[in-house]
């Protein structure tokens, strides 16, 4: 079931409940006033009669007693009553009742009560509303009035109210549908650029925002999401154009490698020996290119828990790894620093840090390391970093000119700028006063969180 129909039936069926609450207040109310009417008017004869049965010479009409022609009761209608039916229950037993009247249910002469009683029953198939009263000289005085009229007037409004009723609801499910159809516009408009999306892989696709309620919010949400694929998609085909790029010269030069040994019979043992080295050299390269690569696609150091951390904590675990594989000083300094990460990708993007440090400066002094406040930086004492490089070291296989005769894959910093993006920090690199470059980052503190 569509969402539009199952807002118009929801619609309809509130309506309908509450036509139905309403229709039965309505029809209970319009039933207890026309009811009580009748019921007044046979109370009042009721009392009436008990008042006549006060005095036992009232109980005789013009035409003898009562038995022949209920003339005491005759004598009191009142115009309201067309039809009345009469029934008297003697003490002794006996039932009274006019010529040619069926007889009504029988009195409970168990009752010793004098109060009245209204109840309802049926005479010759016929509804009538009963009035019993207890009287000390008659006995069981019993007044019935047929209820055909208020039955009929009952049946004709609750028939008015189920025709109004149901058109209403008709009317509220029409209603509903039309104004799902014009609410959900913009939703069928985000179902048909998903669609689209979907045959046709075309990430540029967008949807007008046209408001700023719920809707609009979701389109526009839905516009950041196709923005960011789109992204994402640009950077994937570019990883792979950058990455077959950079895979093609170490493959190239390991075949060549290969092809020598394999064609060349008369090679010396330090020819062979030098290709061996520079074919396990490539390969190792190699390796290390396809490793670097596999973590930016799969973007392996943003995933697992964030954890709360100490920033300089995994720093100082960084420099004693570089101080063990490295023969370099590092200095190091260091301040409190908690802060929400991963710790494994932190301890990477500081890995690549020191690496990219030693890479450049190791020879020419000590590699300086300061991490306080969220903020990790990472001095080398080498060449420096050119103007128009340093918007790009972080770029993925971004290579300066005089990085290129180098062994690297230009892959370390963007890993750096990935973990550092997850964080939500930033990345910076500049040029030291005394020559060298200064390349770190900065994410937010927990406290400053």
């Amino acid at each position: 079931m569509k969402l539009r129909t199952r807002i118009a039936v929801v619609a309809a069926a509130a309506v309908a409940v509450a036509v139905v609450l309403v229709s039965a207040a309505a029809f209970v109310m319009a039933r207890q006033q026309l009811r009580s009417e009748i019921d007044d008017s046979l109370v009042e004869r009721a009392v009436a009669i008990q008042r006549l049965g006060e005095d036992p010479r009232g109980l005789v009409g013009s035409e003898g007693p009562m038995r022949r022609g209920f003339g005491f009761l005759a004598g009191s209608r009142s115009p309201a009553f067309d039809t009345v039916y009469y029934q008297v229950t003697l003490s002794t037993g006996e039932v009274l009742i006019p010529e040619g009247q069926e007889t009504l249910p029988p009195a409970n002469t168990d009752s010793a009560t004098d109060s009245l009683v209204l109840t309802d029953a049926r005479v010759d198939d016929v509804h009538v509303r009963m009035v019993t009263v207890n009287t000390d000289v008659l006995g069981f005085v019993q007044i019935a009035r047929p209820l055909t009229e208020v039955d009929a007037t009952l049946a004709g409004f609750a028939a008015a109210l189920f025709v109004f009723g149901t058109v209403g609801v008709l009317l509220a499910a029409g209603a509903g549908l039309l104004i799902a159809r014009s609410a959900l516009k913009p939703i069928d408009e985000l179902a048909q650029a998903a669609e689209h999306v979907a045959e046709t892989q075309d990430l540029g696709a967008r949807i007008e925002i046209t408001s700023d309620d719920e809707v609009g919010r979701l389109a526009a949400e839905f516009n950041s999401m196709m923005a960011a694929l789109e992204t994402s998609r640009q950077e994937q085909q570019r990883l792979v154009r950058d990455a077959g790029h950079e895979l093609r010269t170490p493959l190239t030069a390991l075949r060549t490698n290969i092809e020598l040994l394999g064609r060349t019979r008369d090679l010396t043992d330090e020819q062979r020996t030098e290709l061996i080295t520079a074919a396990d050299a490539e390969v190792k390269d190699l390796s290390l290119l396809v490793g670097e690569v596999v973590d930016l696609a799969s973007d392996r150091y943003t995933e697992g828990p964030i954890e709360d951390l100490r920033l300089d904590e995994i720093v100082a675990s960084s420099v004693e790894r570089a101080e063990r594989r490295f023969d370099v000083e590092i200095r190091f300094t260091a301040e409190e620093s908690p802060v929400r990460g991963r710790p494994s990708a932190l301890a990477r993007a500081v890995d690549n840090l020191i690496d990219n440090a030693v890479k450049w400066g190791g020879d020419d002094g000590p590699i300086e390391v300061v991490a306080s406040s969220g903020r990790v930086a990472v001095r080398d004492h080498g060449p420096g970093i050119e103007d128009v490089d340093r918007d790009q070291v972080f770029d993925r296989f971004y290579r300066s000119a005089s990085a290129r005769s180098m062994p690297g894959s230009g892959l370390g910093l963007s890993i750096v700028k990935q973990v550092v993006d997850a964080s939500g920090g930033t990345v910076f690199a500049e040029a030291a006063e005394d020559g060298g470059a200064i390349v770190g980052f900065s994410i937010p503190t927990a406290t400053s969180e």
